[in-house]
């Protein structure tokens, strides 16, 4: 009897663990969004408008550094995207400032061509002496997946993003 209840605890704790995992078989649509800024003595490097190698990372070392790097598993058309990278600290003057990047992105996900836009708030004041920065993200077109397409920069701060889209795994049931 004993076996019989560290078998069912063990199939239970199982089944528990699997939850909210991938579903076998099922595709969704994945979103990747990088956000880097040059490295000192960088300032005329150029973005690359497309980036084949799946590893960004590696494909911008040594000329720049990510600030965000995110996923988003079952974008769905019209979606809003809200990616953060924020620091909030206690000043010198007893006050609190705010410092990173906060951007809202919509995708469109309707044809083979998606189409993604929005806006971004960068605040990184050792990148452009303390001017907060509102970066507005046109329309753009991301029609290859796989692919890191170049979607915006700003040339003040140095920061650009990138947009990779890719089917995967469904999370959950």
């Amino acid at each position: 009897m004993k076996n019989i209840l560290i078998g069912c605890a063990i199939l239970m704790s199982c089944a528990v663990a699997n939850m909210g995992l991938a579903v076998a078989g099922a595709q969704s649509t994945h979103v990747h969004v990088a956000v880097f800024f040059k490295l000192p003595g960088q300032e005329s490097f150029q973005w690359p408008n497309e980036i084949k190698n799946e590893n960004i990372i590696s494909a911008l070392d040594g000329k720049a550094d990510f600030l965000v790097l995110t996923q988003t598993v079952g974008i769905k058309d019209g979606d809003v995207l809200n990616i953060q990278n924020d620091v909030l600290r206690e000043n010198k003057a007893l006050g609190f400032e705010d410092l990173g990047i906060d951007c809202q992105l919509s995708v469109n996900t309707t044809g083979a061509a998606w189409k993604v836009g929005g806006k971004c708030d960068i605040f990184l004041p050792h990148l452009h002496g303390g001017e907060k920065v509102l970066g507005i993200i046109k329309l753009h077109e991301i029609d290859s997946e796989k692919v890191w397409h170049y979607v915006w920069d700003d040339p003040k701060t140095g920061i650009v993003l990138y947009f990779f889209k890719e089917k995967g795994a469904v999370l959950g049931d």
